[in-house]
Formats: structure tokens, sequence, C-alpha cells
């Protein structure tokens, strides 16, 4: 079943997303809401996908300045929750400069200054929560065949930061190019150089890159690297569908036969199954902090009939971590 969700305060895309508007409405009570309902599915992880956006923050910051919501702390909102819940949250460091141009995060100094003083503002307001679990790192470039070295040493310096300032914080990616990966010994020994806790590899159905049926194939591969490497394998499976053409459309809850199938797939190949995402693409009928369109519920009830999260057997190498 799905054991994680990735969030966004604001979706990145304007031009996919369905439920902006509505989530900016979102008091702390109503994020607080959100995070229970994903909790009593059976979701133990959160990635949160970034703490700042478009040069304003999502949480009091001296790095930008914030954005208008009515929550004036959705982050503390969420962390809150989770800990209630037991749930683990990932914070996604990264967007400090120009989210659509990731190469300024590997270069520009400024803005990799940026994202470093970001890493140590989270660690001193937020460390002490039990359920902040870890940093993920948004800012991406696709695998071709392998991972390009920019990137890897753009891992390996956020790292460093996070384990300066919060020393028991895991560290996750969620890379693109999943079904170019060539898994051979210089991949593992890219793995192993990166010093990654987490691989959590976007599964590329919903972005119609990859098909349900390539999945047991390309994680089987995956596998054997990550053993290899000793880097826990997870999948970040995606649950929605474009309604249109892929970027530049909205959205929608996908086919849940479909995603039965991607799950079936990937339940015997990885640790963990992180969907992207929840928010926005599965509601609660009786929802108070409702997002995305009327058809979300579909898919909940779709989901939560065949996978109710008590019959759950599978628990996370990390469950039990203190």
């Amino acid at each position: 079943m799905i054991t994680g969700s990735f969030l966004d305060f604001q979706h990145h895309n304007n031009k996919e997303t369905t439920w902006n508007t509505q989530v900016a409405a979102f008091t702390g009570e109503m994020w607080e809401e959100k995070i229970d309902e994903m909790a009593a599915v059976g979701i133990e992880y959160i990635v949160i996908l970034s703490v700042a956006l478009d040069y304003k923050s999502f949480y009091p910051s001296k790095i930008f300045p914030q954005w208008e919501m009515k929550a004036q702390d959705p982050l503390l909102a969420v962390l809150h929750a989770a800990e209630r819940n037991k749930m683990k949250v990932f914070l996604g460091a990264g967007f400090y400069g120009n989210w659509t141009n990731p190469w300024e995060a590997f270069s520009d100094k400024e803005v990799r200054e940026r994202t470093r003083q970001a890493i140590q503002e989270l660690a001193i307001k937020y460390g002490d929560f039990r359920s902040f679990y870890g940093f993920y790192w948004p800012n991406e470039l696709g695998i071709d065949g392998h991972f390009p070295q920019v990137f890897i040493d753009h891992v390996k310096e956020c790292n460093a930061w996070a384990h300066t300032y919060l020393p028991k914080a895991k560290t996750l990616i969620a890379p693109y190019g999943t079904n170019k990966a060539i898994p051979d010994d210089l991949y593992v020994n890219q793995l192993q150089e990166m010093g990654i806790d987490i691989v959590a590899y976007q599964d590329e159905v919903g972005a119609r890159k990859s098909k349900p049926e390539d999945l047991p194939r390309i994680f089987a591969e995956l596998k054997k690297a990550h053993e290899k490497a000793n880097v826990t394998l997870w999948a970040d499976m995606e649950i929605y569908e474009f309604e249109g053409e892929i970027l530049v459309s909205r959205l929608l809850p996908g086919d849940f036969t479909r995603i039965d199938k991607q799950l079936q797939a990937l339940i015997p190949l990885v640790e963990e199954i992180v969907c992207y995402q929840y928010l926005g693409i599965m509601n609660k009928p009786s929802s108070l902090a409702f997002a995305g369109p009327k058809e979300t519920e579909k898919l909940y009830l779709d989901y939560t009939s065949k996978y109710p999260a008590q019959t759950k057997t599978k628990f996370s190498s990390f469950a039990n971590e203190k």
C-alpha cells in the first residue's frame, strides 16, 4: 500500500494545479486535519516538496518574505500533526533560486548560500520535532544512464550541511529519468559517492514515460544496484493523470485500476511507496480540508476500499528508530 506522500503548500507549476487557491485558504487547523486524514489511510512519511518557492517562504524566515496564506506557519502545523500521528516528515530545502533552472542551485554561489542558510534555519526552528525526520533535495536533473556529476556534487554539499546542522537527519532524493537508468557498477559507485540515505525513483507512469508493466523490470534492476550500494530504495509512485498534454494541463486523479497495477508491481521491490501526491489528488468525502477536484473522492474511496490502513503488514525499516 501507499506508505508516504509528497505535499506542496503551493504547487510549483500553475498550469497543472487545481488546488493552489484552496490550500492558500487553509488555516493551521485545516493543515492538521489534512495530515490526520493522510495518517488514517496508512501514510507514515510526508515529503514536503519545498519550503520556499518563487523567492517566498512557507514559514517565517529571515531569508525570504513569506507567502500570503491563511495559516501563519503551515510548516509548523504539518510537523505538529505529524508528531501527534507518529509520522515522519522530510523538508524540501531547495528552490532558493529560480526553480525552473536547477543549474542555478548547483553553481550560483548566492543560491547555494541561501540553501545552506535555509537548512540551518530549519534545523534551529524545527529541529526539536521528532517528526522532523530529514531533508529532501528538490532540485533535480534527470538520469541519463547515470547521474550527472554536477547533481552528485550538489547532493553531497547539501548532505554535508544537513549533517552539520541536524545530525539525525535522513536525506532523500526523488529523481526522474528512471527508465533510462543503467544500474551497472558505475551507477553503484555514484550512489555510494552521493552519500544519500534514500532514493525514491519516480515511476513516471502518470507522466506517460513508463507503463505499469514496465516497472518490475526497471525496479528489479535498481534493487540489485541499491543492495550493492547499501542505499535504501523507495518508489515515488504517480497517482495522477494529466487532463490533456503533459506538464501544461491539469493534474487529475488517476484511474484506480492503473494505480493498483503500479502498486502490485512495486510492493515486492521497494521498501516504501511514496505517492505524488495525496494533497489535491485524493480527498476523504467528508474532509474539512478539501483540496482538488470532486473526482478526488472517488480515488479515495476506491483506494481505501481495497487498502484499508489496518490491513497493512509491511512496516518501514526505519519505523522503530528513536
